[in-house]
């Protein structure tokens, strides 16, 4: 099986999971996983880790094609596939980010949560309410940014694998 097919099959899996994540109605709230995750996400991370995703997912995809037209071990191909490899470490790059970012929305999240002035005049409901707000928005952007990583990081050891073992 080609590198371009393996990646296009976990890409296909990937998205069909999301569609049935969103297509599941939660709590009775219209749209599913991923639209809650974006309208909690206050610091609104959730959506460049998703688009980030797109873009670097669709350059995996570039690389794998190109690596599944490589040859052989003539020179000029291993300088290909070494090419292939220094673009790839930008996939690797913004993998492992994802994980940082998601930590970001964390750390937002908890300065929202805790930016709630304890005063003697504020109602309980709006401090409960900002501890809601800011704690949705630590949670959901962890977890959009370990979701969207793994993937990411299973096409690129795809990519890896084919230049590695035609050495």
């Amino acid at each position: 099986m080609s590198t371009f097919t393996k990646w296009f099959l976990l890409n296909a899996v990937f998205l069909t999971a999301i569609f049935f994540a969103e297509a599941r109605e939660y709590d009775g709230l219209q749209g599913g996983a991923i639209s809650l995750m974006v309208r909690s996400d206050v610091s609104y991370l959730t959506i460049v880790i998703m688009v980030l995703y797109v873009i670097v997912s669709s350059m995996v995809g570039r690389l794998c094609f190109l690596a599944d037209k490589i040859k052989g071990h003539r020179a000029k191909d291993s300088r290909e596939k070494d090419k292939l490899s220094r673009r790839a470490d930008v996939g690797w790059f913004a993998a492992e980010h994802f994980f940082s970012l998601g930590l970001l929305g964390t750390v937002f999240g908890l300065c929202v949560a805790t930016a709630t002035s304890l005063n003697e005049g504020t109602e309980v409901s709006d401090i409960v309410a900002g501890l809601k707000m800011g704690l949705n928005t630590a949670f959901y952007t962890t977890i959009c940014g370990i979701v969207f990583s793994l993937p990411l990081q299973a096409q690129l050891m795809i990519l890896k694998s084919k230049l590695e073992d035609d050495d």
